[in-house]
């Protein structure tokens, strides 16, 4: 195998040629696939930030829901005690208040029938002596 200025020329050439590929293809192609990991890898972390933000706030969501749900429940509750307190109470003073009335009616009725008794007796007194006074006399 012989060794001439042709060889030293290729080996020289192949070495310029491999040296401008480098820079010119492989070197921008490297950054662009480099720059495009960068960009797949920024993109999934900045989606895992997000899902984890909105799941957070989904809990925080249903977390509140809960809560609202408990206190109005709670409100409800205390408002129908309240309400049946109200009634029964408000059932109470009318169910006084009509026996009240009642007794009350009760004694002008027993009044008036003593007083009726008492007229009608006098009545029946004075009928009595008039009788009495026209048979005798």
């Amino acid at each position: 195998m012989e060794f001439n200025a042709t060889f030293l020329v290729s080996a020289i050439s192949f070495l310029v040629f491999v040296f401008i590929m480098n820079k010119i293809f492989y070197a921008p192609l490297t950054d662009i696939i480099e720059k495009r990991e960068k960009l797949v890898d920024d993109t999934l972390n900045e989606a895992k930030n997000s899902r984890d933000k909105a799941s957070g706030i989904l809990t925080e969501r249903e977390n509140k829901l809960t809560k609202a749900r408990d206190d109005s429940k709670k409100i409800i509750s205390s408002s129908v005690e309240k309400a049946n307190a109200d009634s029964k109470e408000m059932i109470l003073k009318a169910k006084d208040d009509s026996t009240n009335e009642i007794n009350s009616k009760k004694a002008d009725l027993a009044a008036q029938n003593s007083d009726v008794q008492s007229r009608l007796s006098d009545t029946v007194n004075e009928l009595a002596n008039v009788i009495t006074t026209k048979i005798l006399g």
